[in-house]
């Protein structure tokens, strides 16, 4: 008896059931998968930032992500008890035990979580491999991914998969049983003039959002934290009930007051679809806001991630500008080795510098400047020095981290004084952090100054930057890489305070000796091959995992959405019956699930894509970063998928509704 009734009931829901399984399949795949990642020998192997911490962030990540896969199981599960609230009463009407009526809960909840975990471990049995090849390509690796899956793994997900079906069971039985005992549905209904008041201070609270967002704007540029950080709880707050009080209050009543204006209600079915739809509205109300929150933190996050994916090539290119740099120290070995190993260099290039004491004036500290003739610097390529502000033959370029976010040009019209040992000091609005030769080349300032003051500067130190760029890579062998490597710190200068700083020396220094002063050590060289695969293999695994959870999270959301449209309570079933009965066609009610399905995506989606324009404030203090244009993409990717989405929704919804008439 039991099967036959949980059988009635699968049928009866079948398209609720399907697209639930396979929401929970795709989630405990992805799960399975990022879990058989962890201790993949060859991806340990082979990869040497893996075991170093890619694999503890992959072990961290999935625990993440089913834990948020939980979350949703057990939200939306107890959509289908409430959905059969009207047949397990019925069901103890007829002198079924309260008991027997709970089992049977319990043993539907039981057959639907294995049927989603045995179909989620074949998905990820079936597509371990290509997702590990996407990972490896994102990742920019080249060697062959190995299908994997150990018997620890293997046993983890039985385990988590045994534990997780007993508890939404016992979740749902508790459900049953709370739905039994309330013998009557008590609908709360609020008074119109209530939810007039609490529309009003939402439509409030969420204009004066966007209002602060535009602020917040300003002051995040002008580096107010103590502002921002005010405005940015208060935005919070402003979005969060804001939202919640516009679905609870204003939406209502607009369809109360279209409802009553007899222009607007008594146009062909408009009177029905407004009521139908205020009631549907009001039944969901926190999960619309539900997805509407996690909508836009999903954009926000993946505006962030992009933004994250831009800084880190921009502060590679920052850090390593040529495919391999030198200086005075190592460019006799790196020559002798690209000699023998006969790489062709397609450019090369040459700068001296002149290094010695310099003091801001913004905190008194006494630092190394390292100066650039003007001649010297626009002589380098121009992708090494476009973005610093451009300057005339007789400015002054100052280059420095203090300033300005490394990788980032300062469009802050401010004035940089900078004292120099025995030579003019330095006043100049032209700040830059792009340094031609490489960040990690010298230490201190770099300052590019005009030929005159350049050649008459009286240098305590001078060095010489050296850069290349390749046909086909520099061909440095491993051993040949681990010598220099060995000689990259070696070299540097010394500050030796006095008590004014034409007196305080500077002086170079050998890393093996003993130095006295302020130590100031530099690299001796840069190669751009062994940054280039750390930074592509980083970044190759944070897009493989923002779009799996990307993904994962907006395919839950729209199957929220989704299970609400098709699981229709048993007063709404009774509304469009009546309708029917009373001369409403079908085209007519089908009218109405289609206006219903459109209002209940596309409410979501504009409330979402306006909060989350805060990223672009956030973004604000990034001036070279161009986040618009992402921005769109982003958000126009997103209103794509819920659209489709929707669509799907749509023809399942009125294909459900359509065989409830018949």
């Amino acid at each position: 008896m039991f099967l036959k009734i949980i059988r009635r009931s699968f049928r009866t829901m079948k398209d609720s059931y399907l697209i639930y399984i396979l929401a929970c399949s795709f989630a405990i795949g992805i799960f399975s998968i990022l879990l058989s990642l962890v201790d993949n020998p060859k991806l340990k192997g082979d990869i040497s930032i893996w075991s170093s911490g890619i694999a503890n962030a992959t072990l961290g990540f999935s625990v993440i992500f089913i834990f948020c896969a939980f979350v949703y199981m057990g939200f939306v599960g107890g959509f289908f008890i409430k959905q059969q609230a009207h047949e397990f009463k019925t069901f103890e009407k007829f002198g079924m035990a309260r008991w027997t009526v709970i089992i049977i809960g319990f043993i539907q909840t039981v057959v639907v979580q294995l049927i989603s975990w045995v179909i989620g471990v074949l998905v990820a049995l079936i597509f371990q491999k290509f997702f590990g090849m996407l990972l490896l390509y994102l990742m920019g690796v080249k060697f062959g991914f190995a299908f994997l899956f150990t018997s620890n793994t293997f046993n983890l997900l039985l385990q988590i998969g045994i534990y997780s079906t007993l508890v939404f069971s016992i979740m749902n039985s508790f459900r049953v049983n709370r739905l039994l005992k309330n013998k009557k549905n008590r609908q709360k209904s609020l008074r119109l003039y209530l939810r007039i008041p609490s529309g009003i201070l939402g439509i409030l609270f969420f204009v004066s959002g966007l209002l602060v967002t535009v602020i917040f704007l300003g002051d995040i540029k002008g580096s107010q934290a103590d502002k921002v950080l005010w405005e940015l709880v208060f935005l919070m707050m402003a979005y969060l009930f804001g939202t919640y009080l516009i679905y609870f209050g204003f939406l209502p009543s607009l369809l109360t007051i279209l409802q009553h204006i007899k222009r607007i209600a008594y146009t062909g079915i408009n009177v029905f679809s407004f009521k139908y739809f205020k009631e549907r509205l009001i039944r969901n109300t926190s999960i619309l806001w539900f997805i509407t929150e996690l909508s836009s933190l999903a954009l926000v996050l993946l505006s962030i991630c992009y933004l994250g994916y831009q800084t880190i090539y921009n502060n590679y290119d920052y850090a390593h500008p040529f495919e391999l740099t030198a200086n005075q120290y190592t460019v006799k070995d790196i020559k002798k080795d690209l000699k023998e190993n006969g790489s062709k260099i397609t450019r090369e290039y040459k700068t001296k510098v002149k290094m010695t004491v310099v003091q801001r004036s913004s905190n008194d500290q006494i630092i190394p400047g390292t100066f650039m003739s003007y001649s010297d610097y626009k002589k380098l390529p121009k992708s090494n020095i476009s973005r610093n502000p451009k300057i005339g033959k007789k400015d002054f370029l100052i280059l420095d981290y203090g300033y300005s976010v490394p990788g980032y040009v300062s469009n802050q019209s401010k004035e940089a004084v900078v004292k120099v040992k025995n030579a003019d000091t330095i006043k100049s609005n032209k700040i830059g952090s792009a340094f031609p030769y490489g960040s990690t080349m010298y230490q201190g300032l770099m300052i590019i100054a005009p030929d005159s003051y350049y050649n008459d500067l009286d240098a305590s130190v001078e060095n010489t930057f050296y850069g290349w760029f390749f046909k086909n890579g520099d061909k440095l062998t491993k051993k040949q890489y681990e010598k220099l490597d060995s000689q990259e710190y070696t070299k540097g200068v010394s500050i030796k305070k006095a008590d004014n700083l034409d007196e305080t020396k500077l002086s170079a220094i050998d890393g093996s000796s003993n130095n006295t002063g302020t130590i100031f050590m530099d690299s001796s060289y840069s190669r751009q091959k062994s940054a280039k695969i750390q930074v592509d293999q980083i970044t190759g695994f944070g897009i493989f995992i923002v779009a799996l959870f990307s993904v994962a999270l907006l395919i839950a959301l729209g199957s929220v959405l989704t299970l609400r449209l098709l699981l229709r309570d048993d007063s709404e079933w009774k509304q469009l019956k009546t309708l029917n009965k009373i001369g409403v066609n079908k085209s007519e009610i089908k009218e109405i699930v289609k206006k219903e399905t459109v209002y209940t995506f596309v409410i979501p989606i504009v409330f979402a894509v306006m909060q989350s324009y805060i990223v672009i404030a956030l973004f604000g203090s990034f001036p070279q970063m161009d986040m618009l244009v992402p921005f769109i993409l982003i958000n126009l990717g997103y209103v794509a998928l819920y659209g489709i989405i929707g669509f799907v929704t749509y023809l399942i919804s009125w294909r459900s509704v359509n065989q409830k008439l018949n």
